[in-house]
């Protein structure tokens, strides 16, 4: 049973994944509509830049689990 629900989360997981990854092209390929004069390098370089951060933060310990004091 437990393996079972694993394998669903697991499955879920990289089915929203895809998803997200779906969604991220596909704006990509209508910015340009949208925005006329578009200036790619800023795109991607933010959207590079977005990607990153939660690097940035694991590294510089924004992201550590808060741990419970005892009282």
């Amino acid at each position: 049973m437990r393996q079972t629900q694993a394998g669903s989360a697991l499955l879920g997981f990289f089915v929203w994944e895809m998803v997200k990854i779906l969604l991220t092209v596909a704006l990509l390929l209508v910015a340009p509509i949208v925005i006329s004069d578009l200036n790619w390098f800023a795109l991607v370089a933010g959207f590079v830049v977005t990607i990153k951060v939660y690097w940035l933060a694991m590294w510089l310990g924004w992201m550590k689990p808060k741990s419970k004091s005892n009282i």
